[in-house]
């Protein structure tokens, strides 16, 4: 078995730094796309379906490369693995602004998702071995916050660079940046990292057999169906199914992404107050509300909902996260992000979505949303019966 070594002399505030920084840039590299896609196919006559495909490819090379992250994080270690991460996305970039045709978009596309995929197991681990307990749900948020700005701000950097440098420009120098970044990283982030460990058979077999570990695959892909899953569906359905203006929409999400953020800056100290069990528990037992509302209500009643469901999502993560890192071994953290994200990844991403999109074009799109609470209670009651699952810190911390 591989083993990891803890980090040492590294400062906890530049680390997370850091880390913010690499999973914004990860984040936006993957997210950039969706506002590109009409000039894409403008230009390279991509269809509907072909863009769907692509967004698919860069899903699945994500989910495949975070199961296979450790063989690279125990040879490397951790921060070096991410600037590889980051290095890649660059890369990917780059070969998807010069692209002529789909073919050496997709592979720019699949090596981005790639690259991505490196990141989660790493950049965790990283924060469980070297923040103290009773701070780490407060570094989770802080960290959270890279992913949701990135959420915000890549429209908006489309619209501030597309006009002037085109798609390919945006691309040109997002991979710049992304470089830069990995050069960053490599200096500051990567010394004292740690090592991983490499997913063998043996060692995935015993994280599954762990019923915590189901409870945290129900958990992430909920959470991520509610919040991700939900988001890309959300603007078709309320155009088409309630007649709102495409703004009116874009102008909601915003707001909530927004709203996002600023809960994320006070979680840490809710989490550390109440607890990570109750903190879960809350969140899912009111997003599961928000989420029924969204195929029942009408008006400003759903304006609200839709504001309220991915905002209060975010604050489940950084409970989530901290709690998946007392599942099992410590040795063997990044394998069990790894299993744990992957199937998180391809419910809350991949199945939740489609689900959603075929119950719209069905007309009852309603329902898709009221099957999806449904399926957030039961993560409840599934968290409720696993009284282990997010008390272990605490408990611990009681008895030194």
């Amino acid at each position: 078995m591989g083993r990891m070594s803890h980090p040492k002399k590294i400062n906890p505030s530049l680390m997370i730094t850091m880390l913010v920084i690499a999973i914004f840039l990860s984040m936006t590299s993957r997210t950039i796309f969706s506002p590109l896609m009409p000039m894409l196919q403008k230009e390279l006559g991509i269809s509907l379906s072909t863009a769907g495909t692509l967004f698919f490819m860069i899903s699945l090379s994500y989910g495949v490369t975070i199961l296979f992250a450790g063989f690279l994080s125990s040879r490397i270690g951790h921060g070096k693995a991410i600037v590889t991460a980051l290095a890649a996305i660059s890369l990917g970039l780059l070969l998807s602004a010069v692209s002529w045709g789909i073919l050496p978009l997709s592979m720019g596309m699949v090596l981005i998702g790639a690259g991505a995929g490196i990141y989660p197991p790493s950049g965790l681990v990283m924060i469980n071995t070297t923040i103290s307990l009773e701070h780490r749900s407060t570094a989770f948020s802080f960290h959270e916050i890279g992913p949701n700005l990135a959420l915000l701000v890549s429209p908006l950097i489309v619209l501030a660079l597309e006009p002037w440098f085109g798609w390919r420009g945006v691309l040109l120098c997002l991979s710049v940046a992304v470089f830069l970044g990995s050069m960053v990283f490599l200096r500051w982030g990567a010394p004292g990292s740690g090592m991983g460990a490499p997913p063998r058979l043996s060692t995935i077999g015993k994280i599954l057999r762990l019923r915590t570990t189901i409870l945290g695959m129900v958990i992430m892909s909920a959470a991520l169906s509610g919040q991700q899953g939900v988001y890309a569906i959300l603007p078709a359905y309320l155009v088409t199914e309630h007649g709102l203006s495409s703004q009116y929409v874009n102008v909601l999400l915003s707001i909530s992404r927004v709203t996002g953020i600023i809960l994320l800056l006070r979680s840490g100290p809710v989490i550390n107050h109440i607890g990570r069990r109750a903190t879960i528990f809350g969140v899912l037992f009111f997003s599961a509300l928000c989420t029924a509302m969204l195929g029942i209500l009408k008006g400003i009643p759903l304006a609200v909902a839709v504001i309220a469901q991915p905002a209060l999502l975010t604050v489940l993560f950084p409970a989530a996260l901290s709690s998946l890192s007392e599942i099992g071994e410590a040795q063997y953290q990044n394998i069990t992000y790894a299993l744990i994200i992957t199937i998180g990844v391809g419910g809350g991403v991949g199945v939740a979505p489609a689900i959603l999109g075929v119950m719209g074009d069905l007309g009852i799109g309603w329902l898709g949303f009221i099957l999806l609470a449904v399926y957030m209670a039961f993560a409840m009651l599934f968290l409720k019966s696993t009284p282990v699952f997010g008390r272990e810190v605490r408990n611990r911390e009681n008895r030194q």
